[in-house]
């Protein structure tokens, strides 16, 4: 899928292996079309649990967090990192995430993410954001 930038044409596509290549995430579907809009790019990521634990052990000891506690943690520990995809975003764009869900037989979590122009209303990447967890859950 094609979207402008600032004028400049971006493909999903290169986002996509630019995100794989420079960060923790797997892309895990390419959601832009599903977001019935041309002038964003959204994707599912995942990260894998391991990341994670990796990052928090430093912080957090592991064995002393209720699950409900870990799930929490690797949520936002997971939004918290996928923030450095910005350093790789089209300039002009704004980005929104969300974690939504522990996959225990994959071992990671995942997360949606949404770039899209700067003038797009905060109210409706939040819209957008929710049309798209109703599709992945």
């Amino acid at each position: 899928m094609y979207v402008e930038f600032n004028n400049k044409i971006v493909v999903s596509e290169d986002i996509k292996n630019i995100i794989e290549k420079n960060t923790e995430f797997k892309v895990l579907k390419d959601m832009s079309k599903g977001s019935k809009r041309e002038d964003i790019l959204a994707f599912n990521l995942s990260v894998d649990i391991n990341t994670l634990n990796d990052l928090m052990e430093e912080e957090v000891d592991l064995n002393e967090l209720t699950e409900d506690d870990l799930f929490e943690e690797y949520l936002s520990l997971a939004e918290e990192i996928a923030m450095d995809i910005e350093e790789y975003v089209p300039e002009g764009a704004i980005m929104d995430i969300k974690s939504y869900k522990w996959d225990k037989s994959d071992n990671a979590i995942k997360l949606i993410i949404i770039i899209a122009p700067e003038d797009l209303y905060e109210v409706k990447l939040r819209d957008i954001m929710k049309k798209l967890i109703t599709q992945v859950e």
